[in-house]
């Protein structure tokens, strides 16, 4: 069993002493790469797969609960800039559980559980200043579960009531938001913040809330309404519309010119004012009864004068008695009908959304619209867009040269990266192809040496060794084995103590497998014909 290791090892050492630098270089590379290969993947596989213990922690508990940790020899990593501590999975609850004992993480009493910390002898000035920082808390928390801030601090002013005030103050309040790195607020966000914060605290008005970020910018002024938003908003509306106009002119004089001839600018002026208006009218239909109808009627019948007439002497009685007239009468009738009358009650708002104002303008390129009737083009995108030339609407055709610059260097490139991205496919298949046929032609050799090697060992014949063959071969053997040309005396004499052990381990071997000695014989026999 010895001499067969023994035999192994050194035909080992012999076919390593045959292999070449180069050789030996790649052989040991590959080694060195397996043994990272498999030191990395031991770690990885080794490695314990962390979960966050706490995310967005102040800088205070972090700091606190890193403490903790480190006290207890546990392993972490710091994420999002302190903010996230990641442990190992299996470790979470157990370390949330910990923490919690210990009255970590503090953070603040803020919110509605002020109010619980209230005793009786509290006044209420202190009341009220409570009920305003747990309003204000819970107003922060709020905004802070919107996607993209960090924090929030809101401020509210809540004016103090008052029985002898004829007007009442409004309550106002500002809000200060940290956004996240990367993050704005369009104008329906900032719009959202305000209508969040109005409708959380009793007659307060959108208008009244001013919102501001950590760099400084307004968002929204109080008392000038939300200007962002609602500029946004007339924005989006008049974009919207515009674009929808623009398709319609764009896909006609696509038709008539060929794409990328053409060019449509449409701009629409939308008024988004809301109006309301109230109007009565009264209506009275003929041979309608009346409601109430009252007739008075006075008569009067005498002698003398009646009441009345101009004051003078020939109008006041004598002393015989004459009444100074003659007899008189009179007969007044009136009469009064209250009839019915029809009343009719409008009232009319006004939607916004209505145009005030179009414009269009439409280029065309100068080499395909030369021939083209301006008017009819006119006419056409002018019924697309619907206009309204009585509105104050206006169109503008004209034809020009298009520059072509840009078109034809982006085409080019565009022709350019598809060639180079043919001939890189190209390529790989070659290489693909190449390393296929190599490896095919490979193990096409490695399968016709085998088969040769089974030919030769299915026809061998036992062979007997004499001294002088067994002498050649260890002579073969040795200078196979030997790389330098220059030999000295005690080079000579180890050549010839390894000759003596070598013949020694060949006898041994040829007399215990004297088959497989013969086989191997005839194998380099083989090899040094070919």
């Amino acid at each position: 069993m010895k001499s067969a290791l023994a035999g192994t090892l050194e035909r080992a050492r012999s076919t390593f002493a045959t292999v070449s630098l180069g050789q030996k270089v790649v052989i040991g590379l590959l080694l060195i790469g397996l043994l990272l290969g498999g030191f990395f993947f031991y770690s990885w596989i080794t490695t314990p797969t962390q979960a966050p213990l706490f995310s967005n922690l102040a800088s205070t508990d972090a700091s606190a609960i890193v403490d903790e940790l480190n006290a207890e020899g546990v392993a972490y990593t710091l994420a999002d800039g302190g903010g996230t501590i990641m442990v190992g999975q299996d470790q979470v609850y157990d370390l949330r559980l910990a923490m919690s004992g210990k009255g970590l993480p503090a953070g603040q009493d803020t919110g509605y559980a002020l109010l619980d910390t209230q005793g009786i002898t509290t006044s209420e000035f202190q009341q009220q200043v409570t009920y305003q920082r747990a309003l204000e808390g819970e107003l922060s928390k709020t905004l802070e579960a919107l996607d993209g801030v960090n924090q929030a601090v809101v401020h509210v002013a809540l004016p103090k009531d008052e029985v002898f005030v004829t007007e009442q103050a409004k309550p106002t309040a500002s809000v200060l938001l940290d956004l996240a790195a990367g993050t704005a607020l369009s104008g329906e966000q900032i719009q959202a913040v305000t209508n969040l914060v109005s409708s959380s605290i009793q007659d307060m008005e959108p208008d009244q809330v001013t919102v501001t970020d950590s760099t400084g910018q307004v968002l929204s002024a109080a008392g000038t309404g939300v200007s962002t938003a609602a500029g946004d908003a007339r924005s989006q509306v008049e974009k919207d519309y515009e674009t929808r106009l623009k398709d319609n002119a764009q896909a006609i004089l696509d038709r008539v010119v060929g794409p990328g001839h053409a060019v449509v600018s449409v701009r629409a002026d939308v008024d988004l004012d809301t109006r309301a208006s109230t109007s009565e009218t009264y209506t009275y239909n003929n041979g309608t009864p009346p409601l109430s109808s009252s007739k008075t009627t006075e008569q009067y019948a005498g002698s003398g004068t009646p009441v009345g007439g101009v004051l003078g002497p020939e109008n006041t009685a004598d002393a015989l008695g004459n009444a100074g007239g003659s007899d008189s009468s009179y007969n007044k009738e009136s009469s009064t009908d209250n009839n019915a009358v029809d009343k009719t009650t409008s009232t009319v708002e006004a939607a916004p959304g209505s145009l005030k104002r179009l414009t269009v303008s439409v280029v065309m390129d100068d080499a395909v619209a030369g021939n083209l009737n301006q008017q009819q083009v006119t006419d056409l995108v002018g019924n697309a867009v619907g206009l309204d030339v009585a509105r104050g609407d206006g169109i503008t055709v004209a034809a020009m040269p298009f520059d072509t610059t840009a078109s034809d260097q982006a085409a080019a490139e565009m022709e350019a990266a598809r060639a180079a991205e043919s001939s890189t496919q190209m390529w790989s298949m070659i290489r693909t192809g190449g390393i296929a046929a190599g490896i095919a032609l490979i193990i096409l050799l490695v399968w016709l040496r085998s088969r040769r090697r089974e030919e030769v060992d299915e026809d061998y014949e036992p062979l007997e060794l004499s001294d002088e063959m067994l002498a050649e071969l260890d002579r073969l053997r040795i200078q196979s084995t030997r790389e330098e040309s220059v030999i000295d005396t005690r080079q000579q004499e180890l050549e010839a103590t390894e000759r003596q052990r070598v013949r020694g381990e060949i006898s041994a071997m040829v007399s215990e497998r004297p088959d497989e000695v013969a086989a191997m014989l005839r194998g380099w026999l083989t090899e040094s014909r070919s």
